[in-house]
């Protein structure tokens, strides 16, 4: 009888291990490659799926989203490179090099309740050095909505967040010495199941050298802030 219910308490653990367990959406590479000689184009972003219908059409919600604005960087990149060509050309002036965009993201989560995805955009079209813009994607399956930084934290509490992000920001060679980094400066935010993560641009927190910064901040020392739990 003992045995009964222990081998009873196994399976219950089992089934509760199983009902716990994280559900991910599935993730597919869509990848374009595109190079002449003006230009050279490298474009990797994820798409998403789920077998369950009502979640598999909250994906297709976002997978426009993220198609269109990939279509939207590809398409002003290519009117730009070509207007600068065709200048250029007429001043009797070669390119120097050839012009590039680069589009790569990072996943931070993606269940069946919630998508963060950072889109970053690299172009090169022409000077010294090329520029990255950051595109945060955190997207609510449940209610179909697109947050922004407002949905996600709680303005009133910017000072609390503002003090932790200095702490959190990992400097050892003191390289950041133009800004601290703030929710106001902020480029990005987007959420992992542990973790908020805030991207700063290149040349915010400090010289071009120093790269974009990304401070992570476990959830539990900003849920007081968090509009999304």
């Amino acid at each position: 009888m003992k045995s009964r219910a222990i081998i009873l308490l196994l399976a219950l653990a089992g089934i509760l291990s199983a009902c716990q367990k994280e559900i991910k959406l599935e993730r597919k590479k869509i990848n374009v490659t595109e190079e002449d000689s003006n230009w050279r184009i490298r474009l990797s972003h994820s798409v998403f799926s789920f077998p369950e219908t009502s979640i598999e059409k909250a994906c297709m919600v976002y997978n426009d989203k993220v198609e269109g604005i990939v279509e939207d960087i590809h398409s002003n990149f290519i009117e730009n490179a070509k207007g600068l060509v065709a200048s250029l050309d007429s001043a009797g002036i070669e390119t120097a090099a050839r012009y590039e965009l680069f589009l790569t993201d990072s996943v931070y989560m993606a269940d069946d309740k919630f998508i963060s995805v950072l889109v970053q955009s690299y172009q090169m079209l022409g000077g010294a050095n090329g520029n990255t813009e950051y595109y945060a994607l955190n997207y609510d399956l449940a209610t179909g909505k697109f947050l922004d930084k407002t949905d996600i934290i709680d303005a009133s509490k910017a000072a609390e967040i503002n003090t932790l992000l200095k702490s959190h920001l990992l400097d050892p060679d003191q390289c950041y010495t133009f800004e601290e980094p703030t929710i106001d400066n902020c480029s990005a935010i987007n959420l992992s199941p542990t973790t908020v993560e805030f991207t700063y641009a290149k040349y915010i927190l400090g010289p071009g050298a120093c790269g974009p910064a990304t401070i992570s901040i476990p959830r539990e020392k900003l849920n007081h802030a968090l509009k999304i739990k």
